[in-house]
């Protein structure tokens, strides 16, 4: 039987009739010494109810957070993913001599800053050198080919350079909830030697990836395939090549070692969509273009990945998404009346080792 936390002004109301029962009087008069007292034990009983209530949340995982949260990861070894620093190679342009020292600044639109790792010399006119971010996130991240500025100007070294690779992606903390799943899944389905579920809670180890899929027999006997979208500004993208080869490092070190892995980024199948509503507003607009989002977060698998609810079978994915999902998605959308899809005109099926990915929306009005 569940214990239910006493409010307040019940608490109040027990110890007042206590005090009356003890001291064999009919009433207790507000604003007097025995109102006082009863208000004052009330409260410091409330505060220890409440103490009581916090620690019992605690004492399981699935309840946990903070510090406490952070225990358990470490009693089970999965430990939260912690937010990790950009490092870009970058080159630029200046005069021969000229030196871009270890600790200068770059910055970049977002106000974001990246300090030189390695005293670099201009050289025929150019220069390469690697920047690692001053904070953690991935707020840092940049394709190659963008552009980083001095933050205050050198002397013989131009004030734009040019990324050219990223060795390291910026990766945001872990979020509780994140962290509080994979507790609960390490202690659901405890480690056994590499089976499939092994192969999920290892790529997930690595920061920044949300979600993997897992390929047995991926290029012939004794051999896996592993892959898996990553978190970008709360959104799941495909993977690059960085992020790949951190992950299939990571799972190189946890593997059997007569395992053959390999850790590839998804191919993806953009699906567009067109769809007549009414009313055609930008309320409702957003509204489906919310729902058709989480349609594709709850649904696009990467077909011809083992299915992890049913490995002794096994059963494969198919990444299909039926037309009539589109449907529902749309219906349940706030404000929407009435919709007709136009595109997709069937399901959504793709090829093995692709992944359904919600391409450009276009509206029309519903006539």
């Amino acid at each position: 039987m569940a214990f239910n936390r006493p409010t307040l002004p019940e608490i109040i109301e027990r110890v007042r009739g206590d005090l009356r029962a003890e001291l064999n009087i009919t009433a207790i008069v507000r604003r007097t010494f025995l109102a006082a007292i009863a208000r004052a034990i009330s409260g410091a009983a409330h505060s220890l109810h409440g103490h009581l209530k916090e620690l019992s949340k605690q004492a399981f995982p699935d309840q946990a957070d903070g510090i406490y949260l952070s225990r358990w990861g470490a009693i089970y070894g999965v430990p939260a993913k912690e937010a990790t620093y950009t490092q870009l190679t970058i080159s630029g342009t200046g005069t021969n001599g000229s030196t871009l020292t270890a600790g200068d600044v770059f910055t970049i639109d977002n106000g974001e800053t990246f300090e030189v790792d390695t005293t670099v010399v201009v050289a025929l006119g150019v220069y390469e050198t690697t920047i690692t971010a001053v904070n953690p996130g991935a707020s840092t991240n940049l394709d190659d080919g963008e552009t980083v500025t001095l933050e205050s100007p050198i002397t013989g070294i131009d004030s734009v350079a040019t990324v050219d690779n990223t060795l390291v992606e910026g990766e945001d903390a872990e979020s509780e909830s994140s962290h509080q799943e994979r507790i609960v899944a390490r202690i659901q389905q405890p480690p056994a030697g590499g089976k499939v579920s092994d192969y999920v809670a290892w790529g997930l180890a690595v920061a920044g990836v949300s979600r993997v899929w897992v390929f047995p027999g991926w290029l012939g006997q004794g051999t896996v395939g592993v892959s898996f979208l990553e978190l970008d500004s709360g959104e799941e993208v495909v993977p690059g090549a960085p992020k790949v080869a951190e992950v299939q490092e990571y799972i190189n070190e946890q593997k059997p070692v007569t395992a053959d892995v390999t850790v590839f980024a998804p191919n993806v199948l953009t699906v567009n969509v067109t769809v007549k509503i009414t009313p055609n507003t930008a309320a409702v607009q957003a509204a489906v273009t919310a729902e058709l989002e989480d349609l594709f977060r709850r649904e696009a698998q990467i077909s011809g990945a083992v299915d992890p609810d049913n490995v002794g079978t096994p059963l494969f994915l198919d990444g299909k998404i039926s037309i009539s999902k589109f449907d529902e998605a749309v219906s349940i959308a706030d404000g929407e009346n009435d919709h007709e899809i136009v595109t997709p005109t069937a399901d959504i099926e793709p090829d093995e080792g692709y992944i359904a990915q919600l391409g450009t929306i276009t509206f029309q009005t519903l006539v």
